[in-house]
């Protein structure tokens, strides 16, 4: 089994376009069928308005999708914070060979949404108010051939980009002050730390519910191996320092990538892999090779659009049949 995740850097306009949407259907084609995945964990899809109906439709990622092997799979996808239909920018999309469960949108379901009151705002706040995710998990599991089930998770965390301050901003991108800035940079960090500690939970459910799970959380993390989201989500034995947590680990599979060739974005020149794939213990002893598919990746820096993405897909191989699974 292949799996693998890809953020597709903002794929679709408000409605079907099909002549501007050409140039990113054959950028992006390529290297969705390169992939060869049975499960594919897609971020930043989407969605259209249609004429005539109130909920928006994935016809961008249809008309990606046609022709390729991914037409025919299963999908699911996820919902605004209300439950009405899919958002219209930034959805979250995973394609199945396999049959999917009905999917959950998680937005707060284990974790309080913070109170916070932005002391640099202008006008100044009169208290906390909370603050929300931008977008939610996607959770759903897949039935494999054997009967056995295959949880999924697919992520986009809040990026490393200061959040709006009230008053904060002179212009889209230009900031009044220093400590307006610092403080919204602090509450992105804040918003991306509570969504792993979401995540975290949602999976721990499935371990207390379950013995020996297959466990697989894939997506745009926007962050590193060592930052604190990604450490949330692995429970690392080494970090709780309890050995009886170790079958409640999430292994970080493209940790072993080589690390010349382990970045998922470029930005001025230098490399980082924010784009991950995780696996409980049971899952991750069928693990084979997982690459980044970075060969042709453009920096993020140099231009402010692309016709393909300024993520590089990646992609775990899985052998279900070892591994005592």
């Amino acid at each position: 089994m292949r799996a693998a995740t890809f953020n597709l850097e903002s794929f679709g306009s408000e409605k079907l376009e099909p002549e501007e949407l050409a140039p990113r259907i054959a950028a992006l084609r390529p290297q969705l069928e390169a992939l060869e995945a049975d499960i594919l964990c897609l971020q930043e899809v989407n969605a259209q308005h249609v004429d005539g109906q109130d909920i928006r439709a994935f016809t961008a990622l249809d008309a990606l999708l046609k022709g390729t092997r991914y037409e025919t799979f299963h999908r699911v996808w996820s919902l605004r914070a209300d439950g009405k239909g899919p958002a219209d920018r930034h959805s979250i999309v995973i394609v199945s060979r396999h049959p999917l469960e009905a999917a959950q949108s998680l937005w707060w379901q284990r974790v309080d949404p913070p109170l916070w009151r932005p002391v640099q705002a202008t006008p100044a706040l009169p208290g906390r108010e909370p603050f929300s995710f931008d977008r939610p998990i996607l959770q759903t599991a897949a039935r494999l051939p054997d009967g056995r089930k295959l949880h999924l998770f697919s992520v986009h965390m809040r990026a490393p980009i200061a959040a709006p301050i009230p008053g904060g901003k002179a212009s889209a991108h230009a900031w009044n002050t220093a400590p307006a800035w610092a403080e919204g940079l602090f509450l992105a960090s804040m918003k991306r730390i509570a969504q792993a500690l979401e995540l975290r939970l949602a999976i721990d459910a499935v371990f207390d519910a379950e013995d020996d799970p297959l466990i697989f959380a894939a997506g745009d993390f926007n962050a590193g191996g060592v930052e604190p989201a990604l450490r949330i989500i692995a429970a690392d034995p080494e970090e709780t320092g309890n050995p009886a947590l170790r079958h409640r680990h999430m292994r970080l599979l493209d940790r072993d990538i080589d690390k010349r060739l382990r970045h998922s974005v470029l930005h001025h020149g230098r490399g980082r892999m924010l784009d991950h794939i995780l696996a409980s213990p049971r899952l991750a002893e069928t693990a084979g090779t997982v690459r980044v598919l970075n060969a042709r990746l453009e920096d993020e820096a140099d231009s402010e659009s692309t016709v393909g993405s300024y993520h590089a897909p990646v992609v775990a191989e899985f052998d279900l049949n070892s591994g005592g699974s």
